[in-house]
């Protein structure tokens, strides 16, 4: 597996400070459903894919349908 590099802007880093100082389940949660996973899920796509399989676009362009 490789390796992601965690990178926060100043709101998710003082959020997820206040999620370690009180040791909310429920807030820690909330930031992995909305911070990190979408960031995973993009991490995750192949290198010059992302946009291969998106619908629409004019004919001949990535992301059209054939």
């Amino acid at each position: 597996m490789k390796r992601m590099p965690l990178n926060l802007d100043e709101d998710e880093l003082i959020w997820l400070k206040r999620i370690i100082t009180d040791q909310d389940r429920e807030e820690a949660l909330e930031f992995i459903n909305k911070v990190m996973k979408p960031r995973l899920k993009e991490a995750e796509r192949p290198s010059g894919l992302q946009r291969t399989f998106d619908a629409g676009g004019p004919p001949g362009q990535i992301g059209s349908p054939r």
